[in-house]
């Protein structure tokens, strides 16, 4: 029969004993075997086991089998493309010193737009299984806290920074674009003119890129109710922070006033800008060379592949000096002869049939006259003086103002190289989920867009390395986005060097053209 001992060593331990009685033939005496199956615990007074001293093995926990290494999967090719492109134009570092706290937050952020082009909402989820700058999950609630610190005197310094680590830009383009929203708490969403054709309240979006780094370098909210030409004066004060001698504004015609002339004569500045065909300045040029034959071969030039007729004249605007560029297009003025007739048939339809469009109310009464009568009802008459005297004088014609660029065929390549901020207005809507801005208000929306033109100044860049080096006769961003998404690291517990996935032939080729150190 079994039974424990309990005997007090002299180190005052209590040790336990299993005692066994049994029976002995031969002394025919009973005896017990003892066996030491641990020591008494003073607090608990329970039995604790020896464990190597031989105690009972089955009340001695035993050791478990050693358990495996935990392995990590993160997706690591788009951080890899994006920290390489960042630290390649100096972005990362201006941002450091822009925004010391969140700098990380704001590129993980932006690396996210990038990759997936998705509401911010959901970052959360990406960063989870990506290698982003912010080194972990970044929550939706810390994104939330991250708008509201971006404030416009920290973008501001940004824009500084920017703006002089760009200075070998010799032209800046600027250009207005809008952009939808949902909101009916921001400020800044009202009524006005969409680029986009909707019929929804949004803000305006004024951008300046960069002629020579093909980059975006400044940006501005405004109400949606703000017109393009009366931006100019509070626009250029934000450009007091660059040397003006520098700045060489290109702008197309939405941009021209006669104040907004004198706003960048006063301040010293270089411009290039598109002269409407509903200004005297313009009308009188066309109508000047018409009667001196701009259709002859003296004029006639080529500008970046497209032959065509230009002239220039010098005029005194307010006695300082000015270029006016005048061009003409036999080919372009055939196509938008076609478009106008189009245009003019299609407005008389809806004149006639009284389904009349608000947007084409100047046209109805600059083009038709309209007559009611109580027996013969509408009747519609065309205004043959007015639509001749458009054609002639807009159809095919183009007029430059500039107080720098003297040759024509210059002033217009360089004009037509603001479409490169179209296409950053392009990305920014198609690409980068911006097509409708969901940000309800305007202290969270200044952080929104900042992060959107992070993103965007990431994606412009490659953008340009792509174009340098014909990759989009056969491809495209996007794939090579996709493409990035697929290489993932593999970090296994207690190895310090992270294990890469095998590359595939094309993302070698990615990882060729953009110089990056993988594996």
């Amino acid at each position: 029969m079994a039974s424990l001992v309990y005997l007090k060593h002299k180190n005052s331990t209590t040790y336990v004993y299993e005692n066994v009685s049994y029976w002995d033939k031969k002394s025919k005496k009973p005896k017990s075997k003892r066996k030491c199956i641990g020591h008494l615990d003073p607090e608990t007074g329970t039995v604790q086991p020896n464990g190597m001293r031989g105690g009972n093995q089955k009340n001695i926990a035993t050791k478990s089998e050693k358990e495996p290494p935990k392995c990590f999967t993160y997706s690591c090719g788009i951080s890899s493309l994006l920290d390489k492109v960042c630290a390649d134009i100096g972005l990362g570092h201006i941002l450091k010193s822009s925004f010391p706290n969140d700098w990380d937050a704001i590129l993980t952020c932006a690396y996210y737009l990038v990759s997936e082009g998705q509401a911010l909402s959901r970052a959360e989820k990406w960063s989870r299984q990506a290698v982003t700058p912010y080194g972990t999950a970044l929550a939706d609630q810390r994104i939330s806290e991250l708008l509201m610190r971006i404030t416009p005197e920290l973008v501001q310094g940004f824009f500084s920074a920017w703006l002089e680590h760009n200075s070998c830009d010799r032209y800046y383009c600027m250009d207005i674009t809008s952009v939808s929203s949902y909101s009916e708490m921001n400020e800044f969403v009202s009524y006005g003119y969409n680029r986009d054709k909707e019929k929804l309240p949004q803000v305006n979006l004024l951008m300046v890129s960069g002629h020579t780094s093909r980059l975006p370098l400044f940006f501005r909210a405004m109400p949606g109710s703000v017109h393009d030409v009366s931006t100019m004066e509070e626009s250029l004060k934000r450009f007091d922070l660059v040397d003006a001698k520098r700045l060489h504004m290109v702008m197309d015609k939405g941009f021209y006033s006669e104040d907004n002339v004198d706003a960048m004569y006063r301040r010293r500045m270089r411009f290039l800008v598109g002269v409407p065909f509903t200004t005297s300045l313009s009308l009188d040029a066309a109508e000047r060379h018409r009667n001196d034959e701009m259709v002859s071969y003296r004029h006639y030039c080529n500008v970046l592949g497209e032959e065509l007729y230009a002239d220039t004249e010098l005029i005194k605007w307010k006695g300082r000096r000015c270029c006016l560029h005048v061009y003409f297009d036999s080919i372009k003025a055939a196509l938008d002869e076609k478009k106008f007739s189009h245009r003019i048939l299609m407005e008389y339809e809806k004149l006639c049939s009284g389904s009349t469009v608000k947007e084409h109310q100047k046209d109805y009464e600059r083009f038709f006259t309209v007559k009611e009568t109580p027996k013969r009802g509408r009747k519609v008459e065309y205004n043959q003086e007015a639509i001749d005297a458009c054609r002639k004088n807009s159809v095919g014609w183009l007029a430059l103002a500039t107080n720098d660029v003297k040759d024509p065929v210059e002033a217009l390549e360089t004009y037509r190289m603001k479409d490169t901020i179209e296409k950053h207005f392009d990305d920014l809507k198609n690409d980068l989920d911006m097509k409708r801005l969901r940000i309800h208000s305007s202290a969270a929306m200044d952080g929104r867009l900042f992060i959107q033109y992070i993103a965007l100044i990431l994606s412009s860049q490659i953008k340009n390395i792509m174009n340098e080096a014909g990759w989009f006769k056969s491809h495209n961003m996007q794939e090579v986005i996709d493409e990035m998404k697929s290489l993932r690291v593999v970090s296994v517990e207690g190895k310090r060097k992270p294990i890469y996935t095998t590359t595939t032939a094309f993302q070698r080729e990615i990882i060729e053209l953009f110089g990056l150190n993988i594996g």
